[in-house]
C-alpha cells in the first residue's frame, strides 16, 4: 500500500526519515509530506489535494498523522473517505467537531513557535535524550498561528468506516482503551470507529525520534492485520 506519513507540529517530513524505510522494507511505498498552509482547512485541503492525486476507490492509501497531524488526516479522510484505506494515529486521536489541536499554546509574532522542554509532562518528553532534544531544536519550525486553534469540523459519516489505529505513547494502551470504552467526550470519533485497534509503544510523544524501528514495526503490523493492506 501507499502510505502517506504527515508530521506533527513544528516538524516537516524529515521527521519520518527512520521510519519510513521499515515500511519500504515491508513492501509498502511511502510518501512522507511537509503540511501546507496558514489555517487548518489549509492544510487539510493540501492534503485532500495530495490524495486526489495518488488514491483512487479502486487503490485507496493510507494515512499516518502524528500529533496535530492526527486531526488533519482525520479531517482529510472526512472529505474523500473512498481514498483512505486505514487511519494510523501516533500518539495522537482525531478530537471531536468543535474542538481544536490547543489553543493554549502561545503566539509569539504571529507564530507559535516550538515551547519550551519544561512545559511537557514527563511522560511527553520520555525518551528524549539533550541530543534529540538539541536536533529537535535546530529543526523545528513556527506553526501557523491559527492552525492549533482552528476548530474541528466534518461532513460525511462514511470516515467512521475507514479502519483505524492508534499507536499510543504517552498512555498505556489499556487505559487509553478504557476511556475509549467509557465514551469520554474527546474519545466520540474513536466511539463511531466502526474498526478501531489501540496499541502501546512505551516511549514519549516522538517516537519517530525515540523508537524509530519500533514505531516503523507496529505500523506494518497494523497495516498487515487486514489482507488487502499487506
Amino acid at each position: 500500500m501507499h502510505v502517506i506519513l504527515v508530521p506533527g507540529f513544528w516538524l516537516d517530513a524529515s521527521a519520518w526519515d527512520d521510519v519510513a524505510p521499515v515500511l519500504l522494507q515491508a513492501g509498502h511505498t511511502v510518501e512522507a509530506i511537509t503540511r501546507d498552509g496558514d489555517t487548518l482547512d489549509e492544510q487539510v485541503a493540501a492534503l485532500v489535494e495530495r490524495l486526489d492525486d495518488v488514491a483512487s476507490p479502486d487503490e485507496p492509501v493510507v494515512l499516518a498523522g502524528h500529533s496535530g497531524a492526527g486531526p488533519i488526516a482525520y479531517m482529510a479522510a472526512d472529505q474523500r473517505p473512498s481514498l483512505v484505506a486505514h487511519l494510523l494515529y501516533v500518539d495522537t486521536f482525531p478530537g471531536p467537531a468543535g474542538g481544536c489541536v490547543n489553543d493554549e499554546l502561545p503566539v509569539v509574532d504571529g507564530v507559535v513557535p516550538l515551547p519550551s522542554w519544561d512545559v511537557w509532562e514527563p511522560a511527553t518528553v520520555r525518551g528524549m535524550t539533550p541530543s534529540l532534544r538539541e536536533a529537535f531544536e535546530h529543526r523545528a519550525i513556527p506553526e501557523p498561528a491559527a492552525v492549533p486553534s482552528d476548530r474541528f469540523h466534518y461532513a460525511d459519516a462514511a470516515r467512521h468506516t475507514i479502519p483505524a489505529t492508534v499507536i499510543t505513547c504517552e498512555i498505556p494502551a489499556t487505559e487509553l482503551a478504557t476511556m475509549v470504552a467509557d465514551h469520554q467526550t474527546w474519545a466520540e470519533e474513536l466511539v463511531a470507529t466502526e474498526e478501531l485497534s489501540i496499541v502501546g509503544l512505551e516511549t514519549g510523544h516522538w517516537p519517530m525520534f525515540t523508537a524509530p524501528l519500533e514505531l516503523g514495526e507496529l505500523m506494518v503490523r497494523a497495516l498487515a492485520t487486514r489482507p488487502d493492506l499487506a
